[in-house]
């Protein structure tokens, strides 16, 4: 018995000290981003459309713009006017942008520099440099882990190129259909932190002297009063961090990875299905932690998302809000 004790007694501490861990990081969990939302740019010699949503849902576009190889076009100056049935196709992509960076020196090329060129300390500092390219592949690892390269992740990273996801137009968040118009949420996908799942609405249960929404099992659950995917107002979407004794899933776990992810400059995408096939992707902007009572929905006058989860481990008295601004749009078929 004594046994026991000391084990269940061990287990509260560890308990209690992973919940006070938690707690004491959550201000960690409030980031946003700079500037306003948008898909990263194209590449040079590549055409980006403009456009905006009728209110049965169907992509205008309004106009193309070629971007500049050496600069942005200015508003207007390469736009053409464009009709649906006349937006003109793509262009042959363009190199790509780190065909056009300097190759970074090397010991060869400091070497075949003249002597006076070359300041004193210069070539040794270089060739130390180019010994250790093989083994830390600087161009190659993204550079929120170059302070600690050993433990680099697999993060993808090209230099001087900005990815961006395929196949959407580029909309604003002011670009919404009318609420009501579209149809409900089906699937959410957010590559950066692996999530791939189904999209249901909540029921609300009656408690008697109270109702409440029900809680997601296995999925992410939507407020079914909230706003549709690409719909002017705010998508309510709810997942569970972990369930560990209700066994309702952990669809929402890795969501505290988002603000890491914002300060370390990596752009994070949602993309919301509807149930006719239209994918609506949206930019998180702001990530916030607030006491769970002090959690309330709430509308916007813009296309708007925003992600809930019960922080930290153990605890849950708190919640992780994420939230996301629609800036593109990829039409079913």
């Amino acid at each position: 018995m004594i046994a026991v004790g000391v084990i269940l007694l061990a287990a509260a501490a560890a308990y209690f000290q992973l919940g006070r861990s938690g707690k004491a990081n959550l201000d960690d969990l409030n980031s946003s981003i700079p500037g306003s939302p948008a898909m990263p740019e194209l590449p040079p010699g590549q055409t980006e459309v403009f456009g905006s949503l009728t209110d049965d849902g169907d992509f205008r576009p309004i106009k193309a713009v070629v971007k500049d190889i050496d600069q942005d076009a200015p508003d207007g100056a390469d736009a053409a006017r464009i009709s649906p049935a006349s937006a003109p196709p793509p262009p042959s992509p363009a190199p790509a942008v780190r065909d056009a960076l300097p190759t970074p020196p090397t010991a060869e090329t400091v070497a075949a520099a003249p002597p006076e060129n070359v300041v004193r300390g210069e070539q040794s500092a270089v060739s130390l440099i180019a010994s250790y390219n093989s083994i830390y592949p600087g161009y190659q690892m993204h550079p929120k882990y170059w302070d600690r390269p050993l433990s680099a992740g697999s993060a993808s990273y090209s230099y001087g190129v900005v990815r961006r996801p395929d196949g959407f137009i580029r909309l604003s968040s002011t670009d919404g259909l009318p609420k009501g118009t579209a149809s409900d949420a089906a699937e959410i996908r957010i590559p950066s932190i692996g999530v791939d799942s189904k999209v249901a609405n909540l029921a609300i249960i009656n408690l008697g002297d109270s109702s409440q929404y029900e809680t997601p099992k296995h999925v992410v659950g939507r407020i079914p009063q909230t706003s549709n995917p690409g719909e002017t107002g705010n998508t309510w979407l709810f997942g569970h961090l972990e369930s560990p004794i209700k066994g309702e899933g952990n669809v929402f776990r890795r969501l505290p990875e988002i603000p890491a992810l914002l300060n370390a400059g990596d752009g994070v995408y949602v993309s919301l299905l509807n149930q006719d096939g239209d994918e609506y992707l949206y930019q998180v902007t702001e990530t916030e932690v607030v006491y769970q009572d002090d959690l309330a929905l709430y509308d916007t006058d813009d296309s708007t998302i925003t992600l809930v989860a019960c922080v930290p481990r153990l605890v849950y008295d708190h919640r992780i809000v994420v939230t996301g601004k629609l800036v593109g749009v990829k039409r079913a078929g």
